[in-house]
């Protein structure tokens, strides 16, 4: 019979009570969406879209009314919803820039504790051979270790596509127009379409785990709303243009155009009917999503599972819409910034039931809210903090404040936001940003905290992330070669002269 030290059997005891632990967790369901607006949904009092199933969402969980990106742009907002850390110090501070040697994403941490882990979607993460941390990877391209199970693989497949978004001739009104060319009808049938199909995969997901004990996490992740401006029937006629809720562009937005050079036409528009269709087809891609979600929402309660599953759902960013001329993000106002989050715990969490937080949450929040959700440490050197407490009505001190850094840095405490290119709003009196603040003497003073807070929240840098007992992933550590060519060839200049720094 082999005999074992004490050590041993320790250690041994302490496996199966994890193990057994495990079995009781909560599952956990996180929907992203690209560049979607917080407000574009019914539970906003959105005048035009129809999400009734994000409402139904939001009466049975939580509403975070005032939650923000810290980073507003796909890469960087998405690596730092995952290491619960900002881009400055996770080193995502662009899309295709790899994250500092070192850094670990939350479905590696889960899966240390038990979770099975799986992705259908959109991850945007460089290098793309890696699986993150997730034991099942469906892409919506051809990132992740499985590229011949993505959706452009099945595109091509079936129909011989090499492009993810081929549309009927003749639908696009601006083909020569860098911005307009966008739009168009998709080609093939409905069920064809990346948000189907996204959901088909993740449906599939759930239906392998019914009669598994081990917990999972599935990150279903929609690119839509995010361009192009392509959707299929009945959702590319679905809602009218010239019924669209629209800014009014600056007077000079023809000329603010023409003064761009190259990609960044793309980014500002001088065209009202270029912003009605677009914007038409921008709420069409979010009751897709929201059609699709009541699908998947309805699998989950038909397996039996939705009683023990967290089922949260955000975006890594918004959409300006043509607010001051401009399109799509990267930018530190209101919609760009700000996002939706919804969020309901397993039943009879003492978060749901349709509570609204006013008080600003940021996208690093999720991570430590997640883990604490699930029973788990959250690791020091996550710098979120866990929204659980304020969820529940149970946290008066609050922090009520949220930072940002992309070209632009910025910092909002409760209702006052400072941008660093020398704007300041109160958002209470002026949530459409219009009247900059920050040149009033009698501002002088919180201009100057701002700045402060600002300085000094760049100069932060803890260490990596370091769990007891868990293998370092084959992600978080790259070659110096291979991050110097992912920085020579990513699409931001100046973020590409400021070089990445490996640990």
């Amino acid at each position: 019979m082999p005999s074992f030290t004490r050590r041993e059997l320790l250690g041994a005891a302490a496996l199966q009570a994890t193990a057994s632990a495990a079995t009781t967790r909560p599952n956990i369901l996180f929907v992203m969406v690209d560049e979607m607006r917080w407000d574009a949904m019914g539970c906003e009092k959105h005048p035009v879209v129809s999400t009734p199933n994000l409402d139904k969402l939001a009466r049975q969980g939580v509403r975070f009314a005032s939650s923000y990106t810290v980073s507003p742009v796909c890469s960087p907002a998405r690596a730092c919803v995952f290491t619960g850390r900002y881009a400055h110090v996770n080193g995502v501070t662009t899309n295709a820039i790899p994250a500092a040697n070192g850094e670990i994403f939350l479905p590696s941490i889960l899966k240390h504790h038990g979770y099975h882990t799986a992705i259908s979607g959109k991850l945007h993460y460089t290098p793309r051979r890696f699986d993150y941390g997730f034991d099942q990877f469906w892409s919506f391209s051809s990132e992740g270790p499985t590229p011949e199970l993505g959706y452009q693989e099945y595109l091509r497949l079936k129909h011989g596509s090499p492009a993810k978004w081929p549309i009927v001739d003749g639908t696009c009104p601006w083909p020569d127009d860098p911005l307009g060319r966008d739009v168009g009808k998709f080609k093939y049938p409905r069920e064809d379409f990346e948000t189907e199909w996204i959901t088909d995969r993740s449906i599939d997901y759930l239906r392998s785990r019914r009669n598994q004990t081990q917990p999972w996490f599935l990150s279903t992740s929609y690119l839509k709303p995010h361009s192009p401006s392509v959707e299929p029937d009945p959702y590319f006629g679905m809602y009218d243009p010239a019924a669209m809720p629209i800014p009014k562009l600056p007077p000079n937005a023809r000329q603010i155009r023409a003064a761009q050079q190259g990609q960044s036409l793309r980014h500002y528009v001088d065209d009202e009917r270029m912003v009605r269709v677009m914007t038409a087809l921008y709420f069409a891609a979010i009751t897709h999503i929201d059609k699709e979600l009541g699908r998947l929402f309805g699998e989950l309660d038909r397996l039996g599972m939705a009683g023990n599953t967290l089922v949260l759902f955000t975006a890594d960013h918004g959409n300006m819409l043509g607010d001051r001329g401009r399109w799509f993000k990267g930018l530190q106002y209101e919609g760009s910034a700000r996002v939706p989050l919804l969020w309901r715990g397993p039943r009879g969490s003492a978060e749901n039931g349709g509570r609204v937080v006013n008080k600003v949450v940021e996208n690093t929040d999720l991570a430590p809210s997640i883990l604490e959700s699930a029973g788990l440490p959250v690791p020091e050197g996550l710098q979120g903090r866990s929204f659980l407490s304020l969820a529940r009505g149970k946290d008066p001190n609050w922090k009520d404040r949220c930072y940002s850094n992309l070209r632009a840095g910025s910092y909002q405490e409760g209702q006052w936001k400072f941008i660093d290119t020398g704007e300041l709003y109160h958002l209470a009196n002026d949530p459409k940003e219009e009247r900059n603040l920050a040149s009033e003497t009698r501002q002088k003073d919180r201009v100057e905290h701002s700045r402060e807070r600002l300085a000094a929240w760049r100069a932060t840098q803890p260490p990596p992330v370091k769990i007891a007992g868990m293998s370092a992933p084959a992600y978080s550590h790259i070659t110096d070669q291979e991050r110097g060519e992912a920085v020579r060839t990513a699409p931001d200049k100046q973020v590409r002269e400021r070089k990445g720094r490996p640990r």
